[in-house]
């Protein structure tokens, strides 16, 4: 009974967040719509949207209390400066620690995000990268879109593991990230993240008890190297680097 009664309280407790998240999301739509409008002229990339896509990060949570977020590390992101950002993922609650960067992005999303009302509507204005998994059509599309930003001096975000991990170790990782930024000759930042997880783990949409999360942003990694094999080095020691920050980040705060 006592189960079925703590079940039924996480349950209420998650249709009440979520709603309150798609109140947030709806309000903040008009103010990139308005945004993208005026700006699209003198801003092609929408580059300046992320000061608002990280408010509205930062409402929810001002709403929906359920997660405190420690950055660590922002220093080695510097003004002006692209990078490829690279992060492990863990949850759905990852967009809302990564938008509490400082430091302007765009991330790549599954295009069935930009089909929901409002939340989707905004990731189109504001310049996030749409993708279909297993099309390779748009997957040409979508690292064309990055390279373009990447150019013009816009940073990306990436999950090189492709998809949200189920026991929150960091697992393999796809060579794309890495592959970009040596061809654009822009530096790799890994970022590490723990803690979402604990809040929505993969597979379900019940939001847990309030988390401590941690972010932690590494020094930036330039590789020149453009061959297979050296790509695919760089790939496994900046994961390798990452694995160590996670073992790291655990014991500190002493979580499993």
């Amino acid at each position: 009974m006592s189960k079925r009664k703590h079940h039924s309280f996480d349950v209420a407790r998650s249709l009440i967040s979520w709603s309150f998240v798609g109140i947030v999301t709806i309000v903040f739509f008009f103010p990139v719509f308005l945004t993208a409008v005026i700006l699209f002229p003198f801003d092609r990339n929408v580059k300046q949207m992320h000061p608002i896509a990280s408010l509205w990060a930062k409402a929810i949570l001002l709403v929906c209390p359920l997660m405190r977020i420690h950055v660590e590390g922002e220093e080695h992101l510097e003004h002006g400066k692209t990078y490829v950002l690279v992060a492990n993922h863990q949850s759905l609650a990852d967009i809302i620690t990564v938008l509490h960067l400082n430091h302007p992005f765009k991330f790549v999303a599954k295009q069935e995000l930009f089909l929901i009302p409002f939340m989707g509507w905004a990731l189109w204005f504001a310049g996030y990268i749409p993708l279909i998994r297993g099309d390779q059509k748009s997957g040409k599309e979508a690292v064309k879109h990055m390279s373009r930003y990447l150019k013009h001096g816009v940073s990306i975000l990436l999950f090189p593991e492709g998809t949200r991990s189920r026991d929150g170790e960091i697992h393999d990782f796809k060579v794309g990230a890495f592959k970009l930024a040596v061809e654009e000759g822009v530096p790799v930042v890994p970022i590490v993240i723990q803690g979402t997880r604990d809040l929505i783990p993969k597979g379900s949409l019940v939001i847990g008890d309030r988390v401590e999360v941690t972010m932690k942003v590494g020094k930036p990694r330039l590789s020149s190297q453009k061959e297979p094999g050296s790509i695919e080095s760089f790939c496994r020691e900046t994961r390798t680097e990452m694995i160590e920050t996670l073992k790291k980040l655990r014991t500190q705060r002493g979580g499993g």
